[in-house]
């Protein structure tokens, strides 16, 4: 038979039910199929054998726990776990055999032999070492912890070696280095008169507890137990008291302990320190303690609450805490904890210094606070993660928050987020972008310092400077005013370096203008004192007279440009027609337009509406704009002056001209006084550069309106608007 026609057959179905152990073998006697009770009998621990395994082995596995011998009925084995089995083999028809094994535990009595046996296995199996020696003193019994315990090779403890032997092995390997011969001698002898118990050092840092004691037939019984773990138990919960002592006695805490029995069992010298005048001792009971602390005044005036409360701790147990001032003037704080065994423990702290620099603090703190909300500027304190940490009022209202919304712990994201959902950064969801993107990614701003426009219109300086702890000040300055001063600073700066230029061009014209008259007068009279010719006389003296009158319009321009920038130029105020001031202005440049070549028209109505102010100043203001008409027209040109009614009831004066021209942005500049476009003594076109300046002046002295157009390279056209007489301020 082999094991493949066991396989899914019946017979294999009914033998795994059966509880007995049945194994079934070739003609070789290997094993063939073995069902599951019967590696059950063989134990827990005991492997499955594989197909093909001898039949004697099966048996050893079997027996681990011994024979019983044999019988008629089979043989008995008994296994690891002490059970017995009785085992019949019965031959197969094709060659083979099969073994029965049936549990015969509870049909089997034990003998001395098996209760020794039994005894022996429970000996072996124990951690504590055990060895009996007898008469003679020779080994008769051990178990195998004894020699491990004692640290002697297993092949010197055996049945029949001496003691003496024995205690000579060991000390050969050292296990009883230290000790002297005469000690030796002693722990030879122990256990032979009397029980001695006594502990060793192992060289391998364990420890041993011995105990060797006489047994009744005059031999000696020696037990040996590894207490390391013991002794390493005890070592540290004596370093933790060490260390608990340590630990209490350098604590700044008072600290004392009271037992079940409500008398003290210890209190650290801090303690005593910080109840100076009241100090207990060990032993003293807590009701004594009570009574001398509250007739001492220790606990204030009244005394009968102060006791009661002490009473209730062990009577009313539970954990509190309490401050409270000394008579000596120091401050504690005492906090009484229950404890599991019915005592209790107080712990005393002298907040004496921390109340005090608790108070100096707060009061910094209002200091600071009060200096924070009188800052000129909004100011912002951040830590090292961008939270913030203090603020004033007036950085929230620069911001655009609340002083609620701007309150410390917010994070600067947080803030900004915000202000974006109040339109501090603009009212479009583009506008928050913007800002946040021209901020940077970084949540510090690293340049010391930006301008920001808020929507009120408001200038914002803010600044950003960094802490020694990593933080950073964040500073908020309105600089509105500041920047609006500063503009007007610039342009007052900018008009008065204007101005001394244009003075300084003006000194170099007019050294011009006034020497090539000068030199004219010179000239001719030095001629005219050598000249005999009276006709020859003339002309130079013509020539000397036309001079001085230039001369004199140079120094009548400087004049009244003094008396306009001084405020006292003099008007006379008339009404009158003023055709006869245009035609007479008019015929006067004719002569000099013709002699250059320029064409001039006069187109003048008999008579316009009548206008008020002064002639000579209107005649003034046409001569200045005649003049430039005429200097600054080439030749082949043409000049038009021409005047009309307007339908208000005034009347409108035009001179237009084809000359240069000028830029539209230099005609607010022609206006201004001693300026000219052209500088330079290089200059195409002489003049002291206060015609313009000296006609609109005039003008508008006398509420007439004047204005230039011009184009480079194709002429000016000055208008002249003057308003009926009833119409003209007095």
């Amino acid at each position: 038979m082999n094991a493949a026609l066991l396989v899914d057959s019946p017979l294999r179905a009914v033998l795994e039910t059966l509880p007995a152990g049945i194994a079934i073998y070739d003609p070789s006697a290997a094993l063939v199929y073995a069902n599951s009770a019967l590696w059950s009998q063989a134990g827990v621990d005991a492997p499955a054998l594989p197909f093909g395994t001898p039949a004697a082995e099966v048996m050893v596995l079997l027996s681990r726990g011994g024979s019983g011998g044999s019988s008629d009925a089979g043989e008995t084995f008994r296994n690891a776990a002490g059970r017995w089995h009785r085992v019949t083999t019965t031959p197969l028809p094709g060659g083979g055999f099969v073994t029965f094994s049936v549990d015969i535990t509870g049909q089997r009595g034990q003998g001395p032999a098996e209760t020794a046996t039994l005894l022996a296995t429970i000996l072996d199996r124990l951690d504590i070492g055990i060895s009996v020696s007898g008469e003679g003193q020779r080994l008769t019994y051990f178990n195998k912890a004894y020699s491990t315990l004692v640290g002697a090779d297993p092949a010197a403890v055996r049945v029949g070696v001496t003691r003496g032997e024995l205690f000579r092995h060991l000390s050969d390997r050292g296990e009883l280095a230290g000790l002297r011969p005469d000690e030796i001698a002693d722990f030879m002898q122990s256990g032979v008169r009397e029980t001695k118990v006594f502990w060793r050092h192992r060289n391998d840092g364990a420890t041993i507890w011995i105990r060797a004691r006489p047994v009744p037939e005059g031999g000696v019984l020696t037990e040996v137990i590894d207490v390391t773990a013991l002794r390493q138990a005890e070592k540290a919960a004596q370093d933790r008291a060490a260390l608990l002592d340590g630990v209490l006695a350098a604590l700044p805490h008072g600290v004392c302990v009271y037992g079940p029995d409500r008398r003290v069992r210890m209190v650290n010298a801090a303690y005593q320190q910080i109840m100076a005048g009241s100090e207990v001792a060990v032993g003293e009971h807590h009701a004594d303690i009570a009574a001398r602390r509250v007739a001492s005044g220790e606990y204030g005036a009244d005394k009968e609450v102060a006791r009661r409360l002490m009473e209730d701790d062990f009577v009313k147990p539970r954990a509190y805490e309490h401050t409270r001032a000394r008579p000596n003037g120091t401050i504690v704080s005492a906090r009484i904890v229950p404890l599991p065994d019915g005592g209790q423990v107080a712990v005393m702290t002298d907040l004496t210094a921390r109340i005090h620099a608790e108070g100096q603090a707060e009061r910094r703190a209002a200091t600071l606070r009060a200096m924070l909300d009188n800052q000129p500027d909004g100011v912002a304190l951040f830590d090292a993660d961008a939270n913030l940490i203090a603020a004033n009022a007036l950085a929230a209202q620069m911001v655009g928050l609340t002083v609620e919304q701007m309150a410390p712990g917010r994070h600067l994201l947080e803030l900004r987020a915000l202000q974006a959902r109040v339109g501090e950064f603009g009212a479009g969801e583009t506008d928050v972008q913007n800002f946040v993107a021209s901020r940077g990614e970084t949540l510090l701003e690293t340049r010391s310092r930006y301008l920001r426009r808020r929507p009120d219109g408001t200038l914002l300086e803010i600044r950003t400077d960094l802490t020694p702890d990593g933080g950073f000040i964040r500073t908020y300055r309105d600089v509105t005013e500041e920047r609006r001063v500063r503009a007007e600073l610039e342009a007052a700066r900018d008009a008065a370096e204007a101005a001394s230029r244009a003075k300084s061009g003006f000194l170099a014209t007019m050294t011009h203008e006034l020497r090539t008259p000068l030199h004219a007068v010179i000239g001719f009279s030095e001629a005219i004192l050598d000249e005999t010719r009276p006709e020859v006389i003339r002309d130079h003296a013509e020539e000397v007279l036309a001079a001085g009158r230039q001369l004199l319009g140079l120094v009548d321009g400087l004049l009244e440009a003094t008396r306009i920038e001084a405020g006292t130029l003099s008007l006379r105020g008339a009404v009158f027609d003023p055709v006869s001031v245009l035609r007479a202005a008019g015929s006067t440049r004719r002569k000099a337009a013709q002699e250059a070549g320029i064409a001039f028209a006069l187109d003048v109505p008999d008579s316009l509406p009548p206008m008020r102010g002064d002639p000579a100043r209107l005649r003034q203001v046409l001569d200045a704009l005649l003049s430039n008409a005429v200097k600054f027209t080439p030749s082949g040109g043409r000049i038009v002056l021409s005047a009309a009614p307007d339908d208000d009831g005034g009347s409108t004066v035009v001179l237009t001209d084809t000359g240069i021209g000028m830029a539209p942005g230099s005609i607010s500049r022609a206006f201004e006084a001693f300026t000219q476009l052209e500088a330079g003594l290089d200059r195409r076109y002489p003049g002291s550069g206060l015609g313009l300046y000296l006609a609109r002046a005039l003008t508008s002295a006398m509420g007439l309106d004047l204005t230039l157009d011009s184009t480079p390279g194709l002429g000016t056209t000055a208008r002249l608007a003057i308003p009926a007489a009833d119409e003209v301020p007095t």
